[in-house]
């Protein structure tokens, strides 16, 4: 077993959640949140769109603010990128990243600041517009969409899932949690990953002791509720014991957790050791829940870094997780302890690694640099690639690195020399 990080780095660690979350949360506000039937004016997904005419979408910001920039491109971007020069950029003040669905990226806030959800399509000159709003009491961080006709995304301020028209991007209802586990003497009760596999929504419980929880608190470990989508309503809790923070901590990526079979492989990042009566250092693990099942698995808990014999923390964090077929996932793993907590947002502490799911093994992807991989924890599979981001702020690199699951190596594909780091990367389909 791991030794663990010393007790006065573990306690200071609120202050790591701290300052990330103020890198996602708009300002609440007391004004009741209506259920709107009115039309959307912004530009409608396209009925029969053509797999192959695709655009992308580049979020970048700066390391230290919400101020950044969203760039356009017809194809998949190359080389050096000096953001602020090109054409296709315009400039927000609340970058947050997202997740795409056909024609358009959800931003996790409103663009120009404040609590709510936007979208952004690309017009003609593959210049970014922003458009349709989702108002929200207190913030969210998780959309997720079933189909064409429904999405569901979450409300800091409420821990019921609400329900929302994908095409007009309109709320249409919500799923009421009442009868979900809670723990009443946590101050946070909130759902802040969502994932929808056949016809299951999981919705991750976030619980602790302040808002949003800098604290995981939990006696039963990670709590997941299972929600029927042809119905909108909830079926049950289920529970890992052992482990913290489940599901993916910060909406910033579309990100495939399941595999050709329906199993779905959920990340938890672990505890961090930020169990403030324990001092307990939780290992992050990932879990299974097989396909057909809607439970976990109880004999599978894997936690890939302890198989890197380059790593040499003591801590085990997950950041980012990616499943990109046959088994192969990637994910970036510890390789050194931090100094003190907010080094895990801006060093380069962490690596890629390439795991196999199945028979639970791991390696590091070659020709990839250090990454400050809960800043830039961003993988995708684009093209029948793997594209993995990188922030070095040592070495002045912020970049996308791609491979795919048959070689261990991979190489730069583009670089941004300007207008901050890499928050977000997006296929969509081309407006017609």
């Amino acid at each position: 077993m791991r030794a663990r990080i010393p007790h006065i780095i573990l306690r200071s660690g609120a202050l790591f959640w701290s300052m990330t979350a103020l890198f996602f949360l708009g300002c609440a506000t007391d004004d009741p949140i209506p259920i709107n039937t009115a039309m959307d004016n912004g530009p409608s997904t396209p009925a029969n769109p053509d797999p192959a005419a695709v655009d992308y979408m580049l979020f970048t910001r700066s390391p230290s603010s919400a101020n950044g920039f969203v760039t356009g491109f017809d194809q998949f971007p190359e080389g050096d990128l000096d953001i602020p020069s090109m054409p296709q950029t315009l400039a927000f003040p609340a970058i947050s990243g997202g997740v795409s669905f056909q024609n358009y990226v959800v931003n996790q806030q409103k663009l120009f600041g404040g609590a709510g959800y936007q979208r952004l399509t690309l017009n003609e000159n593959k210049v970014p517009q922003d458009g349709a709003i989702i108002e929200t009491l207190g913030g969210g961080s998780a959309v997720a969409f079933l189909n064409d006709n429904k999405g569901y995304y979450v409300d800091f301020n409420e821990r019921n899932i609400q329900v929302f028209d994908p095409v007009t991007f309109i709320r249409k209802g919500e799923i009421s949690l009442s009868e979900a586990f809670q723990i009443p003497e946590n101050a946070s009760n909130y759902y802040g990953s969502l994932y929808v596999v056949g016809e299951k929504l999981y919705a991750c419980l976030y619980t602790g002791r302040s808002f949003p929880p800098f604290v995981y608190q939990s006696p039963v470990g990670s709590v997941v509720a299972v929600i029927d989508t042809d119905t909108d309503t909830y079926i049950k809790d289920i529970f890992a014991a052992g482990t913290k923070f489940p599901g993916q901590p910060f909406l910033r990526y579309d990100a495939p957790i399941t595999d050709e079979t329906g199993t779905l492989y959920l990340p938890t990042q672990g505890g961090l050791g930020l169990d403030l009566s324990t001092g307990e250092n939780t290992p992050a693990k990932i879990l299974k829940i097989p396909a057909g099942a809607d439970d976990f698995d109880p004999e599978y808990g894997f936690m890939p870094q302890m198989l890197i014999p380059e790593s040499n923390a003591t801590i085990i964090v997950n950041a980012g997780f990616l499943y990109a077929g046959n088994g192969i996932a990637y994910t970036n793993i510890l390789m050194e302890d931090p100094e003190t907590p907010v080094d895990l947002v801006n060093k380069a502490l962490m690596r890629w690694a390439k795991i196999d799911l199945v028979n639970r093994t791991a390696v590091l992807v070659a020709g990839v640099p250090a990454n400050a991989g809960l800043t830039s924890g961003m993988a995708y599979n684009y093209n029948g690639k793997v594209q993995l981001v990188v922030y070095n702020p040592e070495e002045a690199i912020s970049a996308v690195y791609e491979t795919d699951i048959e070689r261990n190596g991979a190489t730069e594909k583009f670089k941004v020399t300007a207008g901050g780091i890499i928050y977000g990367l997006y296929e969509i389909m081309e407006n017609n």
